[in-house]
């Protein structure tokens, strides 16, 4: 059984992108465009890896992965941001993000990020 990644964010070519180039590498993929839309979905056990926009509207990044991460302490979050500023990285390090990734990425880094935790 392959592995399941839930892919947050509300840029929707990347999402789609990042997915389809996820799922062509065995893996199962689920997507969603708002923190709202990640935990309508979101069940404890069902993903091994989130990757998750920092900023989006609504509820963010970090917020998002703080509920599903309580839900699910097994759960990897892999943070993508375009804002990597020391600030950043250092409240996702203190919120138990797994790792980050900068915007923009090769997807061959996105690939790789997600390899780690799997």
């Amino acid at each position: 059984m392959s592995a399941r990644i839930l892919i947050v964010d509300d840029d929707r070519l990347l999402r789609e992108v990042a997915g389809t180039y996820l799922s062509e590498n065995d893996y199962e993929v689920d997507l969603a465009e708002s923190g709202e839309e990640a935990m309508d979905i979101f069940e404890a056990g069902k993903y091994q890896v989130a990757v998750i926009d920092m900023v989006m509207p609504g509820r963010d990044g970090i917020e998002v992965m703080r509920e599903m991460i309580a839900a699910d302490p097994k759960l990897f979050c892999i943070l993508m941001t375009g804002y990597a500023t020391v600030e950043n990285v250092c409240k996702a390090v203190t919120n138990s993000v797994s790792d980050y990734i900068i915007k923009p990425f090769q997807l061959s880094e996105l690939l790789e990020t997600v390899q780690k935790y799997i």
